[in-house]
């Protein structure tokens, strides 16, 4: 019997010390990225909705085949696109919330980006 106990009260500790909260971004820590792509108006690469934790820095980046302006909306961040050059906003997401993320002068909409408290 004893030389179970050992090893389930090993697995306890293991399994106790992992939690499932969300990680803080340490400083200096890489930023989340979401890269677009968008061909005549529409996109054509780059995820549906950007997904963060308040307090992490994210930066939306996009290459287009016509000269626009990146915006998020909420933040409002801006960026002037250029054809065929990337372009990109970088910010701290310390607001909660859903915010479209789009360019301005084609109305292409980009992404939801949704800010966790």
């Amino acid at each position: 019997m004893r030389r179970f106990v050992v090893p389930v009260l090993a697995m306890l500790l293991v399994t106790t010390g992992c939690g499932s909260t969300a990680p803080q971004q340490q400083p200096g820590a890489a930023p989340e990225v979401a890269v677009f792509t968008v061909t005549g108006g529409k996109r054509t690469s780059g995820p549906d909705r950007v997904e963060v934790a308040a307090g992490r820095t994210v930066t939306i980046e996009v290459t287009t085949d016509a000269p626009d302006e990146l915006h998020v909306h909420g933040y409002d961040r801006t960026a002037d696109v250029v054809a065929g050059q990337s372009a990109s906003v970088t910010f701290t997401a310390d607001i909660p919330g859903l915010f479209e993320v789009e360019l301005h002068h084609s109305g292409a909409a980009l992404t939801e980006l949704r800010v966790t408290a």
